[in-house]
């Protein structure tokens, strides 16, 4: 996943190659369209007011509070975003369609290990983050991410690694009543 508070603002090879496959973008445009972000916003960050205007902007038609859609995004609740984290979100909400195209390009954002396996640490990541977005504060019980990955890991696990591959990952998160709420679109 990309990093926060990374001083180098570049593009990754990989989180391009990511972008440019699932979001139904070139690289060309993506390129274009990070070299106009941070001309118009150097710090490469967007405050909550910032980001408000230049969503509406770029989504006038959409409907519904932008500004909850923001702390949704501010995964670390420091009151911005980054490019990286903008161009992730309009590629889940607008640009990839299938439920499970969503959670393919999720499980490349997160394997962190680039190893083609999401483990327990990197689930558990995954799912916290997902909560957050989702609103879930309350992270205990059922609703522990570290519970539900080592549940979600133990039941999908058909290699026996205690590691899920893409396929594994995406019927389990397909499986999460939370995770699908999250990613699939309003109107379907």
């Amino acid at each position: 996943m990309p990093k926060k508070n990374r001083t180098n603002f570049e593009l990754t090879p990989r989180e391009c190659d990511l972008l440019s496959t699932n979001a139904k973008l070139s690289e060309e445009e993506i390129q274009q369209w990070h070299a106009d972000f941070l001309r118009e916003y150097p710090s490469g960050q967007l405050d909550k007011k910032t980001f408000i205007d230049y969503y509406s902007k770029m989504h006038p038609q959409e409907e519904g509070n932008i500004a909850e859609l923001f702390d949704r995004i501010d995964i670390n609740e420091d009151g911005t975003i980054d490019f990286n984290e903008l161009l992730a979100l309009i590629a889940i909400r607008n640009q990839l369609g299938s439920l499970e195209k969503r959670l393919a390009f999720v499980f490349d954002l997160w394997d962190d290990s680039e190893d083609g396996k999401i483990d327990k640490k990197e689930l558990t990541n995954l799912i916290s983050a997902m909560y957050d977005r989702a609103g879930i504060t309350e992270q205990k019980g059922d609703w522990d991410p570290k519970k539900r990955a080592k549940e979600i890991i133990a039941k999908l696990d058909i290699t026996g690694d205690k590691k899920l591959n893409k396929e594994e990952f995406i019927i389990g998160c397909m499986n999460d009543p939370v995770i699908c709420k999250l990613l699939l679109p309003r109107s379907s």
